[in-house]
Parts: C-alpha cells; structure tokens; sequence
C-alpha cells in the first residue's frame, strides 16, 4: 500500500450515539403491479379497439377455445372486461388501470398492510435511516434542544408527510414511485435507544493542512431537515480532545522503533514535513514493515497489519504455537480515541489474522490506558470490546505513543505529530520484525506489574466480545 496524498486522506473515523425514539407504524401501502403479458396484451387491444371478437384475440395468441375462454374467465373474475355475445370489450372501471400510464400499459393497484418500525432521532426529529448499533465506546450526543420525548401524533403526521423519503433514504427501496400512502390506521411508541452517526476526519491540502469532518450519513439535499442534528454532531466533535505531541513523544517512538524518521521529518522545526517523512519510508511492498498513516484501527491500517501477519512463515511444529495469544492495546491519551465503530473490527480482523497463521489457539485481548485518561473519561468505556484492561501509572508510556504488541507475532506503533500548530496527525510503522518486537517487551512488559485492573472477563475461546446493549433489527418487509 502506497501512501499517496493526492485527495482527501481519512486520519479518523468517529461514530457518533444519536438519542432516538421507535414507533410501529401500522401502514396501509398501495403497490402498482404489472399485469401477466397475455392479460394486459388483450386489455391494450381492447383500449385502442374498444371491442374484440373473442375468436380474434385466440387465433392471435395461437390459444385454443378452451384456452381463450380460461383468459377471459380471468379478466370477467377481475371485473376488467365485459362479454356481449362473441365480442369482449372493456369494463368501465377498467379504464382507471391506464390512469397515469404514461407507456401506455394498464396497471392494477394491490393494497399491502405493512407493520413498520421507524426510528426518530431526538435532536431533528426527523426519521433515521438504519444504521450501526450504539456501543459504550462510541460519543454520545446531548445537545440543550434534545426533546424528550416525541407524541405518536408527531410521528405518525410525520411518517405521512414524508412516506417518499421513508422509502427512499430509509428503506432504500428502488423505484418507490411504485408505491403510495393509503392510510395509516395505527400508531405506538416503542422503546428509547440509539443509532450510530458515522464521520470521517479527512486531512486535505489546500495548502496549508487541515483535517475536515465529512458527515458521511448527510447527503447535500438533506441538509437543510438534518442541520439541528448536523450541528449537535459537529458542536461534539470539536469538543473531542487529542494527546498532544513532545520532544520526549517523539524521542520515545524513535526508542520503541528504532527508527528516527519521524523525528528527522521534522528538520528542527515546530513541525512534521509528511511528504518528507513518506519519501523516508518508500513503500517497498516488504513483507516484515511497512509505514501507516492515520487512527491504528482504520480499515487500511488494520488491512496492512494482518497482510504481514499472513506473510509470518507457518509455524514448523505445533510445539512454536503458544497455548495462549494475546493482543495487547496501549493507547494514547485524549477523548477521541477508539470512539469509532472501526475499533470492533479491527480487534476481530487481528484475532482472524492470528488464527489463519497458527489455528484455533485461544487469544485474549487488553487494553492498556494511560493515568490521565481517568479524570477525562472512563476508561471503562471500552470494556466490551477488550476481554481485560488496565489503567497505567504516570511515565508509563507518553500519551501520544500508541502500540499494538501481539507477542512473539507483529507490533504497531503511532506517534502523534503537528502538521501545524492546529493540526496533529497519528504516523507510524506495523512490523513484524524481531528486534522491534523485543524493543516492546525489553520497554515496556516489564512494567506490567504496575498495571492497576480495571475489569476482566472470563469468556469462551470461540466467543467474542458482545456488545452491552445489543438492539434487535427491526427493519420489516
């Protein structure tokens, strides 16, 4: 993989817990449904011919007597056609099927009943589309407008007057022009819950860098109904905080890694040179290191991780696998970390890895957070996503230092740098080389006895860690 700065470059992706509120709607849907060929040949004849003999119509299709007499039993039975003698034409009613048809073909209009669930955010009050499920670690969004509740009769009022969008932006349906609003006889408040906002943090050029949040769940058009909760959403993320970079950062990752090209990309200046920095690093497509740009847990970054995973010789004997494997996580400081939906993946994605190069070994996973997170936030936020966690003593690790150890496998580590005095960005290496893996155990294992516990869960190899408020789908028909 290539680091290339040609466009936007996602740095960080957030996920964003929205308060929402579920109905069931109750909804009585018209559906235009084409006609079998046959049926709606003979009614387009009838309507440019007002009336055909029935004989006419049965040499056309090559049908026999009691072929002809079964379709145009059908089309009496659908109260479609009337018969005079030999001849069939029209039933009136059967003129309303062309009403609207701009091709010319007759359509017949079913009435379906649909139980419908829809979600309600409570900060725009608008209905939400689907979306991933709430999780503790994600950034929960309380702005001072956020309605408590909502009536029934707004969401039912609303479902109505916006029954085209619901089909399109939340049930995702093509062509819905297909369908129409009959009635909605029934109306229920279900339960409170939440739905996840999705944003990428985008680092653009334009020349000088900064990072722009892209507000991947707003298209342009919705923009002026969604600008309550795009404004809570943004006014949240500007308030997330970041582990701020030093000298002593930087003269630690150079430790860790021994690699001083994050530092010399710097050139005794106040801040990082990236371009610089990637021609330090050319992608060489090696198969042990390679140089990551971003959040630890971005898709891409996790995706170069576990490709040097699978690139690590198959253990000889069964005697090189250890009983155990685990992931340990150090992260940095700051509130902005791990509030994304990508860190569930990617701690799944490294468990994969693991097993495709050495079975089904049991693999256990830990989070290691440093002192100053505990007065910011709770740490404890993650505690469904990693099987044990502890908090670090001060001088642990630098906040703006983060390492993934996988021992004995592969390691990860991020440094924080300033791209300018507004902009700090993550940059570092995933390897799987031996002497930076024991530069992690030689620095920092060692120091685990003065680990303080925060939680431990006891679980089953083949289990994974579940979310602790688990929603059920609720998306019908």
């Amino acid at each position: 993989m290539t680091i290339s700065l040609s466009g936007p470059t996602t740095i960080r992706t957030f996920g964003f817990n929205i308060p929402c509120r579920r109905f069931l709607i109750r909804a009585n849907v018209t559906r235009d449904k084409r006609l079998p060929v046959v049926d709606e040949f003979v009614l387009r004849a009838l309507k440019v011919c007002e009336e055909l003999p029935v004989r006419r119509i049965a040499s056309f299709f090559g049908f026999t007597p009691s072929e002809m007499e079964k379709v145009i039993s059908d089309l009496i039975g659908s109260g479609l056609v009337v018969v005079h003698g030999d001849s069939v034409r029209l039933h009136a009613s059967a003129h309303e099927h062309f009403r609207g048809a701009s091709d010319g073909v007759p359509h017949i209009v079913e009435v379906e009943s649909w139980p419908i669930r829809v979600w309600f955010d409570l900060v725009s009050k608008n209905m939400a589309p689907p979306g991933t499920r709430s999780a503790r670690n994600l950034i929960d969004v309380h702005p001072a407008s956020l309605a408590r509740d909502l009536p029934v009769s707004y969401a039912r009022t609303a479902f109505e007057d916006n029954f085209a969008d619901y089909l399109r932006r939340v049930r995702r349906i093509p062509n819905p022009d297909r369908f129409a609003l009959y009635s909605v006889p029934e109306a229920m408040a279900e339960r409170f819950g939440s739905l996840v906002f999705p944003v990428d943090q985008n680092l653009v050029f334009d020349p000088d860098p900064r990072l722009e949040p892209n507000l991947l769940a707003i298209h342009a058009d919705d923009m002026p109904r969604l600008r309550k909760l795009a404004d809570a959403v943004l006014d949240t993320y500007r308030g997330l905080i970041y582990a701020d970079t030093s000298r002593a950062a930087l003269a630690e990752f150079a430790s860790l890694s021994g690699d001083p090209s994050v530092t010399d990309a710097y050139g005794g200046t106040a801040t990082f040179d990236l371009p610089r920095w990637i021609s330090l690093n050319p992608d060489i497509e090696a198969n042990d290191r390679r140089p990551i740009l971003g959040a630890s847990y971005l898709r891409r970054n996790i995706d170069v991780l576990t490709a040097l995973i699978d690139n690590l010789p198959k253990p000889a004997t069964s005697v090189e696998v250890a009983p155990t494997k685990e992931i340990v996580w150090y992260r940095p400081g700051g509130t902005a970390w791990g509030c994304s939906p990508e860190l569930r993946d990617a701690i799944r994605s490294i468990r994969a890895a693991i097993r495709r190069k050495f079975g089904r070994t049991s693999i256990r996973s830990t989070l290691v957070s440093p002192d100053g997170s505990r007065g910011r936030e709770s740490p404890r936020r993650f505690e469904g996503l990693f099987d044990t966690g502890y908090l670090a003593p001060p001088g642990f690790l630098s906040p703006a230092v983060e390492a993934i150890h996988v021992p004995d496998v592969a390691t990860l580590l991020l440094v924080n740098v300033d791209l300018s005095s507004t902009v700090q960005i993550p940059v570092g290496f995933a390897s799987t080389r031996q002497q930076e893996r024991d530069r992690i155990v030689s620095k920092l294992s060692a120091l685990h006895s003065r680990l303080s516990e925060l939680w431990r869960t006891e679980r089953r190899d083949d289990e994974e860690p579940t979310e602790l408020e688990p929603e059920d789908d609720d998306q019908d028909e």
